[in-house]
């Protein structure tokens, strides 16, 4: 009986070493390339492909509570480990702060945007919350980050970047963005770099259509690849793509399809030898051109290592890279090439040996994420109204979507319990007349006004702006907050007294109520050049 013990157990010591020495199929090995988007409505699918040999999955932004994430992701590595390689996946997320996020998603705590991170500008307490920031994800089973965002934004009316950026100064978002990485990296997250080569200068969105940027090499090399360059050195484990069309780069084709950006640019030139991913192929830029699958292969020849296809169809993707190798169109060494390189970094994240089980630290993320967003707040126009009389009544007139009701409590909350005699109204970013008429009638009963403008980039609503205006020109005492993307503040120079938010978090919204009430005073500074 000892015997059989032994034997038994020798046999499962070799069965995964047996079942590694079989040389993957170009399937099995095409399979590891793909991640796909999943929401809630999708685990069935994304769980039958992690059995198929799925290399990874983009969680999608939804109404999760951590528990439900944490059972989410382990049931997706379940399926993975029951694949014929038996490789765990990379589980992304969008996790970034800006315009993608919403106040509670995944059951995560709420990032501060990166806008807000370039107005406080301080890279170690910014290093401490992508550590703490990478703990929650790992808490979550997410091992991946798509993000630390490192477009450079120098388009004010840049429809889809705006306060995802740390800022229009490069060297800035060089210095914050490595200190991003460099947080996520020592909580054993893969950070992804993104867009390459960069879509700050752009004017339209990838969602929607392909981008052109028409900027020379050395506009390129001495704005926009500095943060990339930064990012290499500093040992970024992954970069993402962009669908953006650079003529000084290749005429033909996208960056995200291009040899010469990805292949030539990042991989040769800047030295490049982590992994290249894809942004989701899904998009319009692309499919307006092509399948995703067929663009999936194409990526991957012109030098990808991840093809993020979004909602696509991952068996149809894995059949037309197969099909393109066996034909010679891609080369056998290129699919070998993006396999040992996604493996490599599975390892290095220590997927192979297991997730960790980070204890609970919510009171020192909310800690760093108070002081960061404090220390953000910024005077943009002339501070002489703060702080407020607490003799006046005040009417806080808040433009927002409904989701940020919740966030828009904690300023109010500090003119309540600093004794002031304040009512708080909450609109759409779209009012309608009858609101209009009700945020006027607001202004009319009250003495003083702290109002709100929301704008999520290059084009604020018009019914908002022109509310906004009308409230301004009420005569009374006013403070403008600009919550979200600081370029609105240009639209009201009648402003005479305005502090910049760069997102409408809990923390930020509690740190401008302290300014209101003289317990702060703003010392962040613009991270971008107003128009």
């Amino acid at each position: 009986m000892p015997r059989l013990r032994r034997l038994l157990a020798l046999t499962l010591l070799l069965a995964p070493v047996q079942r590694t020495l079989a040389a993957p199929s170009v399937e099995e090995k095409a399979a590891q390339l793909i991640m796909i988007a999943a929401d809630s409505a999708d685990v069935a699918a994304a769980r039958g492909a992690a059995r198929a040999g799925l290399g990874g999955v983009q969680l999608q932004w939804g109404s999760y509570s951590l528990e439900d994430t944490r059972a989410l992701t382990a049931s997706l590595q379940e399926a993975a480990a029951a694949s014929a390689e038996g490789t765990p996946l990379f589980i992304s997320v969008d996790y970034e702060g800006g315009s993608v996020y919403v106040p509670t998603t995944l059951g995560l705590l709420e990032l501060p945007t990166n806008m807000t991170l370039g107005a406080a500008a301080d890279e170690n307490d910014t290093a401490t919350l992508f550590y703490l920031a990478g703990k929650e994800l790992r808490r979550a089973g997410i091992n991946m980050a798509l993000g630390p965002v490192l477009d450079v934004n120098t388009n004010p009316k840049n429809p889809i970047i705006g306060i995802r950026s740390l800022g229009s100064d490069p060297l800035e978002a060089a210095r914050l963005g490595s200190a991003i990485i460099n947080g996520l990296k020592a909580a054993g997250i893969v950070a992804v770099a993104k867009h390459f080569p960069g879509h700050g200068a752009a004017r339209q969105d990838t969602h929607k259509t392909m981008p052109q940027i028409d900027i020379s090499t050395s506009e390129l090399a001495v704005t926009h690849l500095v943060p990339f360059r930064a990012a290499i050195r500093q040992g970024v484990p992954a970069v993402m793509t962009v669908h953006i069309l650079f003529p000084a780069l290749d005429g033909r084709n996208p960056a995200t399809l291009s040899s010469a950006v990805l292949t030539g640019l990042l991989k040769g030139d800047m030295g490049f030898g982590g992994l290249v991913m894809t942004d989701s192929l899904d998009m319009r830029a692309i499919t307006s051109r092509t399948t995703i699958a067929k663009a999936a292969a194409a990526a991957l020849k012109a030098g990808a290592d991840v093809l993020l296809i979004g909602k696509g169809d991952f068996r149809a993707a894995v059949k037309e890279i197969s099909a393109q190798v066996r034909n010679g169109r891609i080369s056998a060494a290129r699919l070998d090439d993006a396999y040992s390189r996604v493996l490599a970094a599975k390892r290095a994240a220590g997927l192979m040996d297991g997730q960790e089980k980070p204890s609970p630290f919510d009171k020192a993320y909310l800690e760093i994420t108070g002081e960061l967003s404090r220390r953000a707040l910024t005077a943009a126009r002339g501070a002489g109204l703060l702080p407020l009389d607490k003799a006046k009544r005040t009417a806080v007139i808040i433009f927002a979507p409904p989701r940020f009701a919740d966030n828009s409590i904690h300023l109010y909350r500090e003119l309540l319990d600093k004794g002031y005699d304040a009512s708080q109204y909450l609109f759409g970013i779209g009012p309608s007349d009858g609101e209009r008429a009700k945020a006027l009638a607001a202004a009319a009963a009250a003495e003083q006004l702290v109002i709100g403008s929301f704008q999520w980039a290059g084009a604020q609503n018009a019914a908002q702006r022109a509310t906004i205006k009308a409230l301004l020109a009420s005569g009374k005492p006013a403070v403008l907050l600009s919550l979200m993307n600081p370029y609105d503040i240009s639209g009201y120079p009648e402003a005479a007294c305005v502090l910049a938010l760069y997102g409408m978090t809990a923390p930020s919204m509690a740190a401008a109520g302290e300014a209101l009430t003289g317990a702060l005073t703003p010392s962040g500074h613009l991270p971008v050049a107003l128009p």
